[in-house]
């Protein structure tokens, strides 16, 4: 990052661009997840590498574990909200030793805008104002767990417990009868 803004990223690629590289190298390609890892509970790209990472600046530690030595040839697509986060992961991934780097122009907001459910994507979005979650059709079905009845669901809420916090994915019945994340929901028992 320089005064210039984020410089040496990764090669963006507009949503038709990645079914190509995909139609082209077929599993050699990776998606790599540039949001915290709790947001994809509710909605990832089909196979992607998940990190465990709650900040973007986790992923400084997170890149250096050995674990990913292995993806370092393979090709990558980054992918983020709306393609901010994934700059900043992109040029972290080439610092690090990885060859063969791109990002989705405009992030998963501009994909979904161009595919909706019938691509590459699962699930529902998770986006940082009141409405915690977008559906890009009426296709979209719920790929997250509820942390207390394991239903299928979409829904995102924060524990009740105020020195907790903690976002999860909890479906509208256990949010309304327990209120808190599952640790704390099992701590009142």
């Amino acid at each position: 990052v320089t005064e210039m803004g984020v410089q040496n990223g990764g090669v963006h690629l507009k949503p038709e661009q990645v079914h190509k590289l995909i139609q082209e190298r077929g599993d050699e390609v990776l998606f790599f997840d540039g949001r915290n890892s709790y947001e994809a509970k509710i909605g990832r790209f089909r196979n992607a590498v998940i990190p465990e990472v709650r900040t973007t600046p986790d992923f400084l530690r997170e890149l250096e574990d050995p674990k990913y030595d292995a993806l370092k040839e393979r090709p990558i697509i980054t992918y983020c909200t709306g393609g901010i986060r994934c700059e900043i992961l992109s040029v972290l991934m080439k610092n690090r030793g990885f060859k063969e780097v791109y990002q989705i122009d405009g992030g998963i907001v501009k994909y979904g805008e161009k595919y909706g459910d019938d691509g590459l994507w699962d699930g529902t979005l998770y986006i940082f104002d009141g409405r915690m979650t977008h559906q890009f059709s009426t296709n979209s079905r719920d790929i997250g767990e509820c942390e207390h009845c394991q239903e299928a669901t979409s829904n995102m809420t924060n524990c009740t417990d105020l020195s907790c916090n903690r976002l999860h994915v909890a479906c509208e019945s256990c949010h309304e009868t327990y209120g808190l994340c599952g640790q704390h929901s099992l701590a009142n028992a």
